[in-house]
């Protein structure tokens, strides 16, 4: 158990991340002109979750023949994203859960593993993989 911890820290480094982002109530974030971007909180879904699913993909050290691995990591980050949702809507009182923002985190996945497909295997992220 402890072995999938170190082999995985920065995918639940981001995972923590994501969730404590997620469940702040939207009165503790500063306003400022430029979250007055349309459209920008589905851009920022997007990243957090392309961002997560690349680096998880990273992570597995999985590289040949692992199409149901990945896809399992990915059902279990979209599932978690899912649940992060349903807390939005029942548990914090200033924020709400949107069919949108789901689709965004679903989109960022797949930008994520398109981006592992693409550039994956390059020398730059080889840090991810030890």
């Amino acid at each position: 158990m402890l072995s999938y911890v170190f082999r995985y820290k920065f995918t639940i480094l981001l995972a923590i991340l994501i969730v404590l982002l997620s469940l702040v109530p939207s009165s503790s974030i500063p306003s400022s002109r430029l979250f007055n971007i349309p459209y920008l909180d589905k851009l920022v879904h997007i990243s957090m979750y392309a961002s997560i699913g690349f680096v998880a993909l990273m992570e597995s050290r999985c590289y040949k023949n692992c199409l149901v691995f990945h896809g399992l990591m990915m059902l279990v980050i979209f599932i978690m994203s899912a649940i992060i949702e349903v807390l939005q809507a029942t548990v914090v009182a200033t924020r709400a859960a949107e069919w949108y923002d789901l689709f965004a985190n679903f989109s960022g996945l797949v930008a994520g593993y398109v981006a592992y497909r693409i550039i994956g295997g390059l020398r730059i992220f080889r840090f991810l993989r030890y």
